[in-house]
């Protein structure tokens, strides 16, 4: 014959304790994320342009953190890059300059992407319309 026996409920710190450990697993930094540009601010001086670039990346640690910025036109002509001179593992975000920046004429927008040592430029940047 076939025993069959009961399962208790677990205790109420069980559950607790799991959904501490869960928030705390799902609150840690991606080792995957792309680096992301957060902030662009954009000033002409007759015919060249500066930017200010805010990039955030979850800088893991030497061999794999936000390393580079770049500027792209719309058909992905690459105009301008600047390394980022000093990576700080951990930090939140880091704002580097791309300055003296010839964009041809045409040019209604550009595209600027983080670069990462590990994942590469990011897919998506973000656009800037040249007024």
């Amino acid at each position: 014959m076939l025993n069959m026996k009961r399962l208790n409920k677990p205790e109420p710190y069980v559950k607790t304790l799991l959904a501490i450990l869960m928030t705390l697993i799902l609150s840690l930094p991606a080792y995957g994320d792309e680096a992301e540009v957060l902030m662009v601010k954009a000033t002409q001086s007759n015919a060249v342009w500066s930017f200010d670039v805010t990039i955030h990346h979850p800088d893991a640690n030497s061999d794999h953190m936000m390393d580079s910025i770049a500027i792209f036109t719309p058909d992905e002509v690459q105009l301008a890059t600047t390394e980022i001179p000093m990576p700080s593992i951990g930090a939140e975000h880091t704002t580097t300059q791309l300055n003296d920046i010839e964009i041809p004429k045409g040019i209604e927008y550009i595209i600027i992407r983080g670069h990462c040592s590990t994942d590469g430029w990011t897919h998506e940047g973000i656009m800037i319309a040249l007024m």
